[in-house]
């Protein structure tokens, strides 16, 4: 990834209403010095006038190699100009962190210097993750949310020599759409599925953006997928319970590869009913690949109660304000990881079994949660600049696509 690419990721999160003022404001900077080079400057103008526009503070702009200049792009006479020095006559003893918005300074040794890729994962992660759920939260305190971390076989001896020789996911789909033979070798024979039965597993739901930005899945009736009123069933559900868990995730969540009961809810489920555990597990996963902004549209359609349980996968993304499980060693020995990922990136039923069981695991030693209160802090403001949600506001077209307290009675 080069640099224009890494101020495009950043100018995103800037859409998203995460600024650069905000972000000295919450990691406590006070006098910051901004760097780039001179063929970005019309990128730090951009911050320059995130930093006018905010007010908090004000910042000082240098580049690597040009001579001190000013540059003004202002509508009308909003702002004065930028005025920027070359970094070799800057005086570095007056600030307290130096932020580079490029790469050519990356191995400049201070304390005090915040480099391009560090600031670019923190904003990805502020704005991504941690300010939407910390936003949800503030609606609804007292419900126990987790992020999850889901493994990572890549730190396993000889995953490189298993990953070039399994398939990918898509790549099996077409296989077994064009040759309808029946014949076709899959990893999820040994289950005991015909190939006609794999693809369904296999399947993405069509996926209906709704109006207000939620997505719903399709109904699919076939008796290993079941999704009715868009979201896939949990097998097992009981009648009465005290709270629900929720899992809100992609494609591990959703269970691709298994039947319905066969997913990391059903599983649960099964071994919360076993134990007599007065706990009813709803799955709200969908296949989010390449639409991950779906998560929150859809988190934000749930109603849990005081008590209730979500646990949420996004991308791998751990968010420091938030409460984490890490499941990353999950598949690590004795489990042989070649017998449960079964294309690549993606995991059978054996997989989502021994995830159910390490849930399991974790909300008993916990007691789940329920003496424990999670104190969430308060998300930071979105910039009051950024107005593209009022802009959005408005009707949005439908569209379809393939997306990768006491007892309650049950609805």
């Amino acid at each position: 990834m080069n640099d224009e690419e890494r101020l495009i990721k950043l100018r995103d999160c800037f859409t998203g209403g995460y600024t650069l003022p905000q972000f000295c404001f919450d990691e406590n900077i006070k006098k910051p010095l901004i760097v780039t080079e001179g063929k970005f400057l019309n990128f730090m103008w951009e911050i320059y006038v995130q930093f006018r526009y905010d007010k908090k503070m004000s910042a000082q702009f240098s580049t690597l190699d040009l001579p001190s200049g000013k540059v003004n792009f202002s509508v009308y006479a909003i702002l004065s100009s930028m005025t920027y020095k070359n970094f070799s006559d800057i005086n570095l003893d007056e600030f307290d962190k130096i932020i580079f918005l490029t790469t050519a300074k990356k191995d400049f040794k201070d304390s005090r210097a915040i480099h391009l890729d560090a600031l670019l994962n923190y904003f990805a992660r502020k704005t991504y993750v941690e300010i939407p759920l910390l936003k949800f939260l503030q609606r609804y305190p007292q419900v126990k949310l987790i992020l999850t971390r889901y493994p990572y076989i890549a730190r396993q001896k000889g995953y490189l020599e298993f990953y070039k020789q399994i398939k990918g996911l898509e790549e099996m789909r077409r296989i077994l759409r064009k040759d309808k033979s029946g014949n076709v070798k899959t990893t999820l024979d040994k289950f005991g599925y015909n190939n006609s039965e794999v693809l369904e597993l296999m399947e993405a739901p069509k996926v209906t953006t709704n109006l207000d930005g939620s997505t719903t899945q399709g109904d699919n009736e076939h008796p290993l997928m079941k999704i009715k009123n868009g979201k896939r069933e949990t097998a097992y559900q009981p009648e009465n319970f005290l709270n629900k868990i929720y899992f809100v995730g992609s494609c591990h969540d959703f269970g691709v590869n298994a039947p319905f009961d066969k997913t990391i809810a059903s599983y649960l489920q099964k071994m919360l009913n076993e134990n007599n555990l007065p706990y009813c597990v709803e799955n709200e996963s969908q296949r989010y690949f390449s639409r991950y902004q779906d998560f929150f549209y859809n988190l934000n359609e749930l109603s849990p109660s005081p008590g209730d349980i979500i646990f949420i996968w996004v991308s791998n993304v751990v968010a420091k304000n938030l409460p984490f499980l890490d499941l990353i060693d999950a598949f690590d020995p004795p489990h042989d990881f070649k017998e449960i990922f079964c294309v690549k990136g993606h995991v059978n039923e054996l997989g989502y079994k021994i995830l159910a069981e390490r849930y399991f695991k974790f909300l008993t030693e916990n007691n789940f949660f329920r003496d424990k209160e999670f104190n969430y802090p308060p998300p930071p403001p979105i910039s009051p600049l950024r107005h593209t949600a009022t802009i959005r506001g408005g009707r949005r077209k439908i569209f379809c696509q393939r997306g990768l307290g006491g007892l309650q009675k049950a609805a």
